[in-house]
């Protein structure tokens, strides 16, 4: 097993972070901080959790880092926990954004199967939004043939009921809505920050989940309005020493340049990591992304997933699924705190 390679960052000027300017509408703002009462505060009592919730939360692992290897009955608790997690109602519109440094590290597989799991287990419209400007494989890995792009609503302004949308819209066979970039690469490729912005001028309060597909890579206006108007991050990487460092590299990066509190928000996933060995010590992994961002994550390589067709949940093994599940637990919940 490969340990990764120790980096000490160079110092950075402390500087005040706050939620850059935008022009989308929705932005995200940063909760309220606690206020603390003068003089000494006596704890409240709180009730006891039930014993089934208290034995969860101390097997929960620390820092979010699990293979998810056990015993198939521990596995189906596990992921019936985490799917009750995922039931509460939502106050208002959550955006989560997928992306990755570059191609082939999973974002668009996670963007399909988060999407899926929030549309079946919440039974309510839940939005797929491909913002890559490359025509990646969102269309082919969710299995839909939409007749109109993300282009063909921008500036049509909210129409005031979901029914008038979903014309526009493809759908999944899990019942997830999906509005691609472009209907091909040229189409793809026009895709830019007004469209996005307009687009979701459009779509986003009619939708209690978005989840958005990215591009590859962090730089260009598009990226920033992508980060200025989510409410959690999931980065996509590779079990490998590259993309390990590339990405705290990268989440750094994205801190620096006013988004640290998205970045306190955000999750790592190391997709496709093998059973049996990973080649990177993933434990040593995650301990270096505490304090940077919630957690890092491990979603197990599954052989439906690696033939890169249309992903059908009912194919995962039981450790995929429930790896997803519990990173769409963990991701919606942190969204909702934001």
């Amino acid at each position: 097993m490969i340990q990764l390679p120790t980096v000490t960052p160079p110092a950075q000027p402390h500087a005040e972070i706050a939620a850059p300017g935008s022009t989308v509408p929705f932005e995200r703002r940063p909760p309220p901080a606690p206020t603390q009462l003068p003089g000494p505060q006596a704890p409240a009592p709180t009730p006891a959790p039930p014993a089934e919730q208290r034995r969860a939360e101390t097997k929960r692992p620390s820092r979010n880092f699990s293979l998810f290897r056990g015993k198939a009955k521990a596995l189906a608790r596990q992921e019936r926990l985490d799917r009750e997690r995922i039931v509460p109602p939502i106050r208002s519109p959550r955006r989560i954004a997928v992306l990755g440094l570059k191609g082939g590290v999973g974002k668009t597989t996670l963007s399909v199967l988060m999407a899926g799991i929030y549309a079946q287990v919440r039974a309510e419209p839940v939005l797929l939004l491909d913002a890559d400007p490359t025509f990646g494989s969102l269309l082919l890995r969710s299995g839909v043939a939409p007749t109109h792009s993300a282009r063909d609503l921008a500036g049509r302004g909210d129409p005031g009921d979901l029914a008038i949308l979903t014309p526009y819209l493809g759908r999944s066979a899990n019942g997830t809505w999906v509005l691609p970039s472009g209907l091909d690469p040229g189409e793809s490729a026009r895709f830019d920050e007004a469209t996005f912005v307009a687009t979701m001028d459009v779509v986003h309060r009619h939708f209690p989940i978005t989840v958005t597909d990215c591009g590859a890579g962090l730089s260009g206006g598009l990226m920033r309005q992508l980060l200025g108007g989510t409410h959690t991050l999931v980065f996509a990487t590779s079990p490998s020493v590259d993309g390990i460092t590339s990405t705290y590299a990268g989440l750094r990066w994205i801190a620096e340049r006013g988004f640290g509190a998205l970045v306190a928000d955000s999750f790592v996933a190391v997709t496709a990591v093998p059973r049996r060995r990973s080649p990177v010590d993933l434990a040593s992994a995650a301990l270096r992304f505490e304090g940077l961002c919630r957690g890092l994550v491990t979603v197990p390589d599954d052989p439906h997933l690696r033939a890169g067709a249309r992903i059908d949940q009912n194919e995962l093994t039981d450790q995929t699924r429930g790896a997803m599940v519990h990173l769409a637990a963990e991701v919606l919940e942190a969204a909702k705190r934001a």
